[in-house]
């Protein structure tokens, strides 16, 4: 019975720092900035401060050309946003005044006086508003600028981040707004999310957390279940409430009425014959609708309504990858073999991430992924994902908000990583989506200097094994079991134990490597079990290059005419426009070369270009994902990077920002259909033919080879496939050149891929554009 009441009408000065310093300038008050004479605009919130200054002409479109640069002039100023609001104390409600998102550093005047300095944007900020009276009020936010606010802390000499992140190990901010290799650096500043006055019951009911213990006798029949939460109140006797938790997934109900003697309040219960949740492929996602209701002494005070999923999530794991090493999801006692992707910033503003969600998630959904990770350079994405996920079985791993560095341990940044932790647990948990928690992204790795190699115990520095990293191993894994002990918990990913820091080989690994040429041993003889990254290089389409790169910046004479162009590499993860000290500059050579490797050459004209690089990405994204099903169980998974650029660029998205899809789209959809047939790489002059089964039923298919270059049928044949299973089930020749179209039909319909050989020798590329047009891929070009 929440009550929330937006509190909209803001305005933004903005001074920089220097002038504030001089001047010694102290605002508390929307009449002061006014008095000051500074300068101000209307601001949006949510919002962020670029996109106001876009608005009003103050800055041009970051999302063009090299205009994105032009924000680091913007790094050094105070933002005040203001307004004023109307209260209403409301006699049976407890007020509070809450910020869903502020970024980052930042000073809160109610009516001129500090109610609070904050310094976190990933979680809300609440402060009460019991000592309030009613009527009109001030409110402004102080927003100090986060690199200078950044440099009182001193870094360790161990201690670092990349390039252009490396003072923002010390805020909790979005590594991702100081510049990565798949965003741009727009620092920025704001009220990310809505600011809001929330009206909640004196005696309520907060923090509810449903989840399945176990089943009884290990049967599906009999779910064990408990349900925490706590209990608000300022009577004095607790035993006068009771509490009635209904449930509901269509014919499966549960209802239990419970007397609580405590605050905390904690309910277990059976439920008979449930249904469960299960991900995409093994099973319908079922949801409980929950409703907790409380009662004082029998009239109602307080309801909220939540849901969740019956499930048991379990992880095994080895030290190190090997005949017998494994990394494995168990729902519901069921192995899972995972297909997916890594979920980035969906825009490189955050306030604007929910407005590109469902688009993006709906076509994790249509590729038949049935995980997401969620990376660690991001904010926490909001419940529009979650609940998407819930609802169509995909399974999330959510990294926590710390990513490629070697992070301090001091006091202020574990006391910030813990609130943090605890906020977003307490959000998340009852999402039956959710099944691992991850301490960070790469930080294990940062740490240890020629990790991937293997070395002896004694060659490893004892001071720089990562298990040594307060961060992830006490604070962020403390809160986890404090408020969330039913999933697994992952330190890193990668994640170096004691014995993989010493010698190597990770059960799970992200796999970059060179680069160079994608059927390649360091690709094809990974000993990890699952990658958790693993990328390729494409060129957007034309048409979207079009709209980013200016029109004097495109190539004239000779493809690497764009190598250093200002354009072109602040879109391929440049912060500056000079080649020199760049250390993204080498993406677009590299694209270039994957391309000369495949082809022999790469095309002075864009368009053709485009397709070539299109098609050395969608054929090595496919290579990726094959290698690991062909090898099913020995391998248990693979989220390849990445689904869908936050910005235009250049990139290993196999979308572009703009929503066009490049041909690695329907590539992919193909290698991660849950039933398919593909080729495994060649020995002795001959190609196996697999045929995998995800699916939960055994499924039977005819089907027939063609190579596309001589229209030969040099296959034909029938299959039956267990449920869950895999089989090799033809061989065929390794001819030159040969293009196989494999087809199938079975009951669950028509079926196609295929396998282009002599991939390693090189295409004839007009060769090539003749057989994707005799497949009917070609028409899968978007934007030329």
């Amino acid at each position: 019975m929440k009550e929330s009441v937006k509190i909209g009408d803001w305005s933004l000065a903005y001074i920089p720092n220097k002038q504030v310093k001089s001047e010694n300038v102290v605002l508390t008050t929307p009449s002061e900035v006014k008095v000051g004479g500074y300068p101000t605009i209307r601001a949006s919130v949510p919002g962020n401060y670029e996109l106001d200054f876009m608005r009003e002409g103050l800055l041009d479109d970051v999302y063009v050309g090299a205009n994105s640069v032009k924000t680091q002039a913007f790094e050094n100023l105070h933002f005040y946003y203001f307004t004023e609001f109307d209260y209403e104390v409301k006699s049976d409600k407890d007020a509070f005044l809450v910020f869903g998102g502020i970024d980052t550093v930042a000073e809160i005047y109610l009516d001129g006086k500090k109610l609070a300095f904050v310094e976190n944007m990933f979680h809300e900020h609440r402060f009460s508003l019991k000592d309030v009276k009613a009527g009109k009020h001030t409110l402004l936010v102080h927003i100090l600028p986060v690199t200078i606010y950044a440099r009182q802390f001193e870094i360790p000499a161990m201690c670092f981040g990349l390039k252009y992140n490396h003072d923002g190990i010390m805020v909790r901010k979005a590594g991702s707004m100081f510049g990565w290799d798949i965003m741009p650096r727009l620092v920025s500043a704001g009220l990310w999310k809505p600011v809001t006055i929330e009206y909640l019951p004196k005696a309520r009911l907060c923090d509810p957390f449903t989840y399945t213990a176990s089943f009884w006798d290990n049967r599906h029949d009999t779910a064990w279940t408990v349900t925490t939460m706590k209990l608000v109140t300022e009577e004095d006797f607790i035993q006068d409430y009771t509490i009635v938790l209904k449930g509901a997934c269509g014919d499966s109900k549960f209802e239990k009425e419970f007397r609580p003697f405590c605050s905390s309040v904690k309910i277990e219960f059976p439920i008979h014959y449930p249904k469960l949740w299960w991900p995409k492929n093994y099973g319908e996602p079922n949801l409980y609708d929950v409703e907790a209701t409380l009662y004082y002494k029998g009239v109602e005070c307080d309801k909220v309504n939540y849901r969740f999923g019956v499930r048991t999530i379990w992880m095994k794991r080895t030290s190190r990858s090997g005949d017998d090493g494994d990394f494995s999801f168990y729902i519901n006692g069921k192995r899972i073999y995972v297909l997916g992707t890594n979920w980035v910033p969906t825009d490189a503003f955050p306030s604007r991430h929910d407005e590109y969600t469902l688009r993006d998630i709906e076509m994790v959904n249509e590729l038949g992924c049935n995980m997401i990770r969620c990376w660690g350079g991001n904010v926490y994405p909001s419940d529009v994902l979650y609940d998407y996920c819930d609802e169509h079985g995909i399974m999330i791993w959510q990294d926590f908000s710390i990513a490629c560095g070697h992070y301090p341990d001091e006091e202020r940044l574990c006391a910030l990583v813990k609130e943090e932790v605890k906020h977003v647990v307490k959000e998340k948990r009852n999402h039956p989506a959710l099944v691992v928690w991850a301490g960070d992204n790469e930080c294990d790795v940062f740490v240890v200097p020629g990790w991937e190699s293997a070395h002896t115990d004694d060659e490893k520095p004892a001071m720089l094994n990562p298990n040594l990293n307060k961060l992830t191993r006490e604070v962020v894994m403390r809160e986890v079991r404090n408020h969330d002990a039913t999933r697994p918990y992952l330190p890193s990913s990668p994640y170096l134990d004691d014995m993989a820091y010493r010698y190597g080989l990770p059960a799970e690994d992200h796999l970059w490597g060179p680069r160079d040429f994608f059927k390649t041993d360091f690709y094809g003889k990974a000993d990890c079990h699952f990658a958790s990254e693993i990328g390729y290089h494409g060129s957007p389409s034309p048409e979207s290059i079009k709209k980013f790169i200016l029109a004097e910046n495109l190539p004239k004479t000779s493809i690497r005419d764009i190598c250093d162009k200002p354009d072109w590499l602040v879109h391929a993860a440049g912060m500056e426009t000079c080649v020199e000290g760049n250390p993204y500059a080498y993406r677009l050579p590299l694209m270039i070369s994957q391309v000369e490797r495949l082809f022999g050459s790469a095309s002075a004209d864009l368009d053709t270009f485009a397709r070539q690089s299109q098609i050395s990405q969608a054929e090595a994204f496919k290579y990726f994902i094959e290698c690991f099903r062909v090898m099913k169980w020995r391998r248990t998974g693979i989220l390849w990077w990445n689904l869908i650029d936050g910005w235009p660029q250049v990139s290993d998205a196999v979308v572009d920002w703009y929503g066009c899809k490049k041909l690695a789209y329907s590539y992919i959809k193909r290698s991660q259909t849950p039933f398919c047939m593909m080729c495994d790489e060649p020995i002795d002059g001959m190609l196996d033919l697999v045929a995998t089964n995800d699916l939960q039923i055994p499924v039977s298919a005819t089907y027939t080879v063609t190579d596309l270059m001589s229209d030969e049928i040099v296959y034909t044949g029938d299959v039956t496939l267990e449920a869950n299973g895999i089989a090799r089930i033809a061989k065929l020749p390794d001819k030159k050149n040969a293009f196989y179209l494999i087809r199938w039909k079975s009951e669950l319909g028509e079926g196609k891929n295929h396998f282009a050989c002599s991939a390693k020798e090189g295409w004839d590329y007009e060769a090539h554009i003749a057989c994707l047009k005799k497949a009917g891929f070609y028409d899968e070009f978007e934007g030329f």
